[in-house]
């Protein structure tokens, strides 16, 4: 399904596919000049900057799925960017509050620099949280949003699709749907084989694969009928 999307990337890597980037997401309000970034890896706050994503932006939120380093590795900079460089009050927004709030401090960035909240408690764009199969140490989420009236799935890293979400989609639920896609067979993400087997070939084309280990993945993601997310080089908030 080859449309103009409401999500963006700034990358749609694996933890290992640096060619790639750190697969992260994200929607941008031109006449707010606001950004909601899902997902803030290593490699995502230079990218930001190479872009010139943040010039015009006014307010930021930043939605995590997870806390592996290719998920949140450059968030800390983020951070310390909008309080130095900006002189904003970004909005991080992930379930398990203490958790993240604990992380931020160990790397120093101090409470009154951003604010931090849960999915819930956000206001500015509906987000229902979704408890992802990923890594046996550490919670992973994935997120059911509303952004500019369209519904989208947005898988995180995980190995499976629960039985609702496969349903809803089958009903038409979703505008958009982005699924983690590995061509390996791991615990921790899912199956390229695996997920042209959930879906017929008409389906296959309505799911955005992300989070490539390869060019070989996103080839046979193709050639199994799904679409696959495509890196933005560069934004132009006058457009």
């Amino acid at each position: 399904m080859k449309e103009n999307k409401t999500l963006n990337f700034i990358g749609n890597g694996s933890c290992f596919n640096t060619n790639f980037g750190n697969n992260s997401a994200y929607y941008i309000d031109k006449e707010k000049k606001s950004l909601l970034l899902i997902d803030c890896g290593e490699t995502v706050f230079e990218r930001l900057m190479k872009q010139k994503l943040l010039e015009r932006i006014k307010d930021i939120d930043i939605l995590i799925t997870h806390m592996h380093t290719d998920h949140i590795g450059s968030l800390s900079s983020l951070l310390f960017f909008c309080e130095y460089g900006k002189g904003i009050i970004p909005t991080v927004i992930y379930p398990e509050k203490s958790t993240m709030n604990q992380y931020l401090s160990l790397v120093g960035n101090e409470p009154q620099a951003y604010k931090l909240i849960s999915p819930r408690e956000c206001e500015k764009y509906r987000i229902q949280e979704i408890k992802q199969e990923h890594s046996k140490f550490i919670n992973a989420y994935g997120y059911v949003l509303e952004l500019g009236g369209r519904r989208i799935y947005y898988s995180g890293d995980t190995k499976t699709i629960s039985k609702p979400i496969i349903e809803a989609f089958k009903k038409g639920e979703f505008d958009e749907f982005y699924q983690d896609t590995s061509r390996y067979e791991t615990p921790a993400h899912m199956n390229i084989e695996t997920l042209s087997k959930l879906f017929n070939e008409e389906e296959r084309n309505k799911i955005t694969c992300m989070h490539f280990d390869d060019e070989i993945t996103k080839r046979k993601a193709e050639c199994l009928g799904f679409d696959i997310t495509r890196v933005n080089e560069t934004l132009n908030l006058e457009r």
